[in-house]
C-alpha cells in the first residue's frame, strides 16, 4: 500500500476584477461555471472544483440563470462543488473587522442554502492574513485555513503548523508554499508526467511533516481540466511510491487530521499572531495607500455602516419599526464586492477602479436613506406639539453630552433652542444659504392639501439651510432626545466669530501655531507637558506603483518648514475654536524634477486645527490640491515619547509592533522577495506610548503609519500617494518582476485635484492601557445624528408622505446602557434570524483585561449568531482578555409595539 497521498485538487483563484472589468470577469465566470458543471456530472464519482471559496461567484452566476440552481443544489449538497466560507475573497488587512465577520457571515448563509458551504478559511492570494483570524475562524465554525502568503521558510520549515491568534485561540493552517498555482500545468503525456512527478512532488514532501501532500490544480480564471481522471490514472501508473487522486481541500484535511492523531509523537510548529512577511511571496504592506481617494470612501462607508446605520436601525427596531435587514444586506454585499481581492487593494486599472468607486457611492448613498428613513419614522411617531424639534440619535450604547455638528433648514427672524426640559441650549451658526424659493414653494405647490389657512401661517418668510453645531446634553445610550427651535426676538443669532489670535484652548488642551517651523505646538492642560512639531507635512517622492510605495532612486523630501504661509484665520465660539493656516508647498513636479532637485510644482495646502468643547480630542483637517505627480503626502506629530514598540488597532484587538523588523538589515542577503518596511496598518487608530503617557493618531481615511525619527518618537500617519502605472520592476522597496501589468497606466492614480483629509489627535498622560484609546476611537467616528421636523420639509426636499403620527413615543428614550464597560463595542444590531439584539465587544487592552456590562439575561454566542459560545448564566458583566471578541444576543423588550406587526 502507498503511504503517501497527492491531493490533486482542481480549482480557480477567481478575482472578480483586477486589470480587466468585472463585466469582463462575469462574462467569462457563466461559461466556466458552465463547463464545471458539464465535467462534474460526466464524472459523478471522481471530480471536485473549488470555486475559489467565494459563494458570490454562484451567486452572480444564478442571477443569469435562476434554473439551474436544481443541479447547483446537487452539486454543492454532495460536496463536489465547492463554495464558501466567503462571500468574496477579502484581503483581511485593508478592511475593518465587521466586514470580515459579514463577510464570513453571509458566504457561509448563501453556500449553505445551496446544501454546503466549505468550512475551511480558504486564502490563496491575499496580501497577508490578520493576527486575530484564528478566533473569528472558530467562532465562525471554522477550525482550520488554507494560506499562501504572510509567512517565509525562516519562520515556518513545514507546511502544517498551529496558528496562535493573539488572544491565544488556535487553528490548524496549512501553507500551499509554493502558491495556489503550483500544480496548475500539470502535463498530459506519461514522458512529462515521469518528470513532473520526480520534479515537483519532493518539494512538497521535504514541506511535509505528514504522508498527505496538498497539490493545487488551477490558476487565475483557470478553466477546469477535462483530462484530469487520465492524467491521475497515468501517474498511478507511473509512481510506485504515491498514491494521486482527484481531491477537494474537505478531504485533504480529513485525511491529514487522521494523520496528526495517529502520530501524536509529531508536534506541529505554533506561530502566532499576523502574517505580513515579505520573505517567499510579496505581502504589498503599503497597498494600504493605494489609490487613498476609493481608500478613504470605503473606509468611512465601513465606519458608516456598523457605527451608524445599523445601530440607529436597530433603535428604530426596538421603537416599533421594522428593522431594514435586506436592505442593510445589500450595502453590506456591495461593500464585499469592493473588499475583494485585488479590489480593496486597488491595484487595478484606472476602469476597474472607476467601478469601485460607482459602486461605493450607490452604497453610501443607499446606506444615507436608509438611516434617515428610519430616523423621520421615529421622529414623526413622537409625541410633540413643537413646529421645529430637532431629533438627536445616538448610536453609542453609552450617554453622551457632547457637540453636535449638522446641516438643518432654519427660519428667518431670531430664535433659541431649548431641550425637553425647556433649558436653552448653545448653538453656533457656521454658514448660511438662502434656499426659501426653493423650500418654501415646494412646500406649497407639491403638498397643497397639507397646507390649510391655519398651517400656512406656521410658514416662514424665508428659510435657510444652515450649518450649525449645537451642545447637547444627556443622549441616551442608543437612543435618541428632541430638542425645539423658539422665536424669540430678544435673541441674538449665535454665530463664530474672527479674530487675530494665534491659540485656541477647551478644557482639556491649549493649542498654537508656531511660525518659525509652519507647525503646531499642543500644551495638556493637566500636565503641562507641551508637544512641540505637531501636523508637520512632509511631501517626498513615490517611485512605486499601484502595489508599493518606494521611494525614487534620486528622492527629495519637503516639510512645512519649507512652506510660504499665505494667511491664518482664527475662529473663535463657545462650542469650538479653530486656527486654519493656508499653505503653499514648492515641490518637484514629477520624479524627473525630483531627480533634479527642482522645486517647479505648487501644492497649495490648508491645514486646519479646532478644539470642541469637553472634548479630549484635537481635530486636524487637511485639504490639499494636489497638482503633481508620483509623490506622497503623510502628516507627522513628534511625541518625545521612548516606547517599545508602536501600538495600532487591528482585528479585534491591538498589535504591538517593533519599530524595526528583525530582517530589516539584511533582508536582500537573506533573498527577501520584498523589504520588511514598517509601513503598517491599522484599523483607527497608531499610538506610541510609555509608563506616563500616550499620543494617538485616529483616522477614517487612509489605514497606514510609520514610526520614524532618532528615536523612534514621531508618529507618521499616511494621506495619499500617487504613481503613474499599475505594476513597474525593479522598485528599490520590491525588487524583480512587476507585480501587475506593466502595460497598464493609471493616470487617474495621480488623483489630481482637491482632496480633504480628516484626523483626530489623543494625548492622554496615562499608558495605553489606561488611556481607554479605542473608546476614545470608537465615539470619534460613531457621530451624533439629527432628523429634523419643519412645517415646511414634507416635500420634494425628503419626498412627500403621509405622515401617519401617532404620537406614541415620548420625547427622549434610550434602550441600551452599558456605561462601565471598559471594552470597545464593534458591533450593534438586529440579529439576523431571530427578534434578539446582537453586540459585539473586544479587549482593545495590550495586557489588563476588559469588561462588559450587560443586562441579566445576554447570552455569549458565536458569528452564526445562534450556537452558545458559553453556558447561559445570570451574571451580567463579562470578561475579556487582551485581544479577545465575543458577541453577546439581548432580548429588550418593546414597549410601543408588538414585534410581529411592525411599521414600514
Amino acid at each position: 500500500m502507498k503511504e503517501k497521498n497527492v491531493h490533486i485538487v482542481p480549482h480557480t483563484h477567481w478575482d472578480r476584477e483586477w486589470y480587466f472589468t468585472n463585466a469582463r470577469s462575469t462574462v467569462y465566470l457563466i461559461s466556466q461555471v458552465n463547463e464545471v458543471i458539464d465535467v462534474l456530472e460526466k464524472n459523478p464519482d471522481t471530480y471536485y472544483y473549488l470555486l475559489d471559496a467565494q459563494s458570490s461567484l454562484i451567486e452572480d452566476y444564478l442571477s443569469f440563470y435562476p434554473e439551474k440552481r436544481p443541479v447547483l443544489e446537487k452539486l454543492i449538497g454532495s460536496q463536489r462543488l465547492l463554495i464558501g466560507p466567503w462571500y468574496t475573497q477579502t484581503d483581511q488587512i485593508a478592511v475593518a473587522q465587521e466586514s470580515i465577520v459579514r463577510n464570513l457571515y453571509y458566504g457561509i448563509e448563501f453556500a449553505g442554502q445551496l446544501g454546503h458551504s466549505m468550512m475551511i478559511g480558504y486564502c490563496p492570494d491575499i496580501f497577508g492574513q490578520g493576527g486575530n483570524m484564528p478566533q473569528i475562524y472558530r467562532k465562525s465554525g471554522i477550525k482550520s485555513a488554507i494560506i499562501w502568503r504572510g509567512i517565509g521558510h525562516s519562520k515556518l520549515k513545514q507546511n502544517e503548523f498551529l496558528w496562535k491568534g493573539t488572544d491565544g485561540t488556535e487553528i490548524l493552517a496549512i501553507q500551499m508554499p509554493f502558491g495556489y498555482f503550483y500544480g496548475a500545468n500539470i502535463p498530459e503525456t506519461s514522458e512529462e508526467l515521469k518528470h513532473f512527478s520526480s520534479l515537483m512532488i519532493p518539494k512538497l514532501e521535504q514541506r511535509s511533516a505528514f504522508n498527505q501532500l496538498y497539490m493545487p490544480n488551477g490558476f487565475d480564471q483557470l478553466p477546469i481540466n477535462h483530462q484530469l481522471n487520465q492524467i491521475v490514472a497515468k501517474l498511478n501508473g507511473i509512481d510506485s511510491d504515491r498514491q494521486y487522486l482527484i481531491s477537494s481541500p474537505e478531504k485533504y484535511l480529513a485525511e491529514l487530521w487522521k494523520d496528526i492523531r495517529s502520530q501524536s509523537d509529531k508536534k506541529l510548529p505554533r506561530v502566532t499572531g499576523e502574517l505580513l512577511d515579505g520573505e517567499d511571496s510579496r505581502v504589498h504592506k503599503s497597498i494600504y495607500s493605494t489609490r487613498a481617494d476609493l481608500k478613504k470612501k470605503n473606509n468611512q462607508l465601513e465606519n458608516y455602516v456598523t457605527n451608524v446605520l445599523e445601530p440607529i436601525s436597530t433603535l428604530g427596531y426596538l421603537c416599533g419599526l421594522c428593522y431594514p435587514q435586506r436592505e442593510i444586506e445589500r450595502v453590506w454585499k456591495i461593500l464585499f464586492k469592493n473588499a475583494a481581492h485585488d479590489s480593496i487593494g486597488n491595484c487595478n486599472s484606472d476602469s476597474t477602479n472607476f467601478d469601485i468607486g460607482a459602486r461605493n457611492k450607490s452604497a453610501y448613498d443607499f446606506a444615507q436613506n436608509i438611516a434617515e428613513k428610519v430616523m423621520r419614522d421615529i421622529s414623526m411617531n413622537i409625541r410633540t406639539d413643537q413646529d421645529y424639534s430637532f431629533t438627536v440619535f445616538n448610536p453609542l450604547p453609552v450617554p453622551r453630552s457632547e457637540l453636535l455638528d449638522t446641516w438643518v433648514y432654519l427660519p428667518d427672524g431670531n430664535y433659541h433652542f431649548e431641550d425637553v426640559d425647556g433649558h436653552e441650549i448653545p448653538y453656533e451658526i457656521i454658514s448660511q444659504q438662502d434656499q426659501s424659493d426653493y423650500v418654501l414653494h415646494q412646500a406649497e405647490l407639491l403638498t397643497p392639501t397639507m397646507y390649510r389657512s391655519h398651517e400656512k401661517k406656521k410658514l416662514p418668510q424665508k428659510v435657510y439651510h444652515t450649518h450649525i453645531k449645537f451642545w447637547v446634553d444627556n443622549v441616551p445610550g442608543l437612543g435618541y432626545r428632541q430638542f425645539y427651535l423658539h422665536s424669540d426676538t430678544a435673541a441674538e443669532l449665535a454665530a463664530f466669530c474672527e479674530k487675530k489670535q494665534n491659540q485656541i484652548e477647551n478644557e482639556y488642551y491649549q493649542v498654537w501655531f508656531d511660525a518659525s517651523t509652519r507647525t503646531f505646538s499642543v500644551k495638556a492642560k493637566k500636565t503641562g507637558r507641551v508637544y512641540q512639531r505637531q501636523f508637520e507635512i512632509i511631501e517626498n517622492g513615490d517611485g512605486g506603483d499601484s502595489y508599493n510605495y518606494s521611494p525614487p532612486d534620486q528622492d527629495l523630501s519637503i516639510t512645512s518648514s519649507e512652506a510660504q504661509v499665505a494667511e491664518i484665520k482664527s475662529h473663535f465660539g463657545s462650542l469650538e475654536q479653530s486656527i486654519a493656516v493656508q499653505m503653499n508647498f514648492q515641490v518637484p513636479q514629477d520624479l524627473s524634477a525630483r531627480a533634479r532637485r527642482q522645486k517647479n510644482g505648487q501644492m497649495p495646502l490648508n491645514l486646519s486645527v479646532s478644539l470642541n468643547r469637553q472634548d479630549p480630542v484635537v481635530h486636524v483637517s487637511v485639504k490639499v490640491v494636489n497638482q503633481v505627480l508620483s509623490h506622497r503626502v503623510r502628516v507627522k506629530c513628534h511625541t518625545d515619547i521612548h516606547g517599545q514598540g508602536s501600538l495600532a488597532d487591528g482585528l479585534f484587538g491591538t498589535v504591538q509592533r517593533p519599530f524595526v523588523h528583525p530582517q530589516a538589515a539584511h533582508w536582500q542577503q537573506d533573498h527577501w522577495v520584498e523589504k520588511p518596511i514598517e509601513l503598517n496598518p491599522l484599523q483607527s487608530f497608531a499610538a506610541l506610548s510609555d509608563a506616563h503617557a500616550t499620543v494617538a493618531v485616529l483616522t477614517d481615511g487612509v489605514r497606514e503609519y510609520e514610526v520614524t525619527g532618532e528615536n523612534y518618537s514621531d508618529l507618521m500617519l499616511t494621506l495619499f500617494r500617487t504613481y503613474s502605472y499599475m505594476g513597474k520592476k525593479e522598485l528599490l522597496y520590491r525588487p524583480g518582476r512587476a507585480s501587475g501589468e506593466t502595460i497598464v497606466p493609471t493616470p487617474d492614480a495621480e488623483i489630481q485635484g482637491r482632496h480633504e483629509f480628516s484626523l483626530g489627535v489623543y494625548y492622554s498622560d496615562q499608558s495605553f492601557d489606561r488611556a481607554e484609546v479605542g473608546q476614545v476611537s470608537k465615539k470619534l467616528f460613531s457621530p451624533l445624528q439629527c432628523y429634523e421636523s419643519a412645517p415646511f420639509l414634507n416635500s420634494r426636499i425628503r419626498f412627500i408622505r403621509n405622515e401617519s403620527a401617532v404620537g406614541k413615543l415620548p420625547v427622549q428614550r434610550g434602550c441600551l446602557d452599558v456605561s462601565g464597560s471598559t471594552a470597545v463595542v464593534s458591533a450593534l444590531k438586529k440579529a439576523e434570524k431571530d427578534s434578539g439584539v446582537i453586540i459585539r465587544c473586544f479587549n482593545d487592552f495590550i495586557r489588563n483585561s476588559a469588561t462588559v456590562v450587560l443586562p441579566p439575561d445576554a447570552e455569549s454566542v458565536d458569528l452564526d449568531e445562534a450556537t452558545p459560545a458559553e453556558p447561559k448564566d445570570s451574571i451580567h458583566q463579562f470578561i475579556l482578555k487582551p485581544s479577545e471578541f465575543k458577541t453577546y444576543k439581548l432580548v429588550i423588550g418593546d414597549e410601543n409595539s408588538d414585534h410581529n406587526t411592525r411599521a414600514h
